[in-house]
């Protein structure tokens, strides 16, 4: 006979005993042996994982150009004259789409033989950024700014298809998943059910292309069959989907 009890209620999967054993604290836990497990319980996760990489088709050309002297207003004007001739440079460049900055102004100091520091000069500076699909141009671009007080340079490739793609690589992930549970189901002899969950893990793009590259490849369930060509910028995604299990 099934007795009531004021403690809690711990439930195992078997139906072959029942009895009642007290708490730490002396009062009476009832213990209700079971073979009814909870219906969440009859589920199968898995993980399909999917991997592309991308060409990259524009290039975006980052310059710095800076002006110093020991007069502010002179470094601003010299700064302007620069800017004013290396847009008239690119003006005759078919191709080429140009984002210029606000101009950016800030004191250099230098430290004497004291250890003193003082006021050296002022800087004036503007960043511009180049963008181009036509790779051959960015010599070009850099030969012409270093004519007008180039400080700094850098060029950063990328993919104008990377939000495009993330959709065909979602729909690889998502068949992976599919194809590895129902293999499991299979191999375990049980029946696949409907999907009770789905989730999306966050799209990852390294922005250093090495070794570990060719080791993602091999990990990913979706992966072109051929190595990637030089300087493509690779892009995964995994998902995880829960599927209920039919009794």
């Amino acid at each position: 006979m099934l007795r009531a009890t004021t403690g809690s209620h711990i439930r195992f999967g078997s139906l072959f005993a029942l009895g009642i054993a007290l708490s730490a604290c002396g009062g009476p836990t009832e213990i209700v042996m079971s073979s009814k497990l909870p219906i969440d319980s009859h589920t199968i996760t898995v993980v399909g994982t999917a991997r592309d990489e991308i060409t990259p088709d524009e290039a975006c050309v980052e310059l710095t150009l800076a002006e110093r002297d020991t007069s502010m207003q002179t470094a601003h004007a010299k700064l302007a004259e620069d800017q004013k001739a290396f847009a008239h440079d690119l003006s005759g460049v078919t191709g080429l789409v140009v984002e210029e900055s606000a101009a950016r102004y800030a004191p250099e100091y230098e430290t004497d033989s004291t250890g003193h520091s003082h006021l050296a000069r002022h800087v004036a500076s503007i960043q511009i950024n180049v963008r181009t699909h036509d790779f051959g141009q960015i010599a070009d671009v850099l030969e012409r700014a270093a004519a007008r007080s180039l400080d700094r340079a850098d060029v950063i490739y990328y993919s104008t298809e990377m939000v495009a793609r993330k959709g065909a690589i979602r729909a690889k992930a998502l068949d992976a998943a599919r194809n590895k549970a129902r293999a499991m189901a299979k191999t375990l002899d049980v029946d696949l059910g409907e999907v009770v969950t789905i989730a999306e893990g966050d799209a990852t793009s390294p922005t250093q292309v090495g070794f570990n590259a060719y080791l993602d490849r091999g990990r990913a369930d979706a992966a072109p069959e051929v190595p990637p060509p030089p300087g493509a910028i690779p892009l995964s995604m995994t998902v995880n989907v829960v599927y209920r299990l039919k009794s």
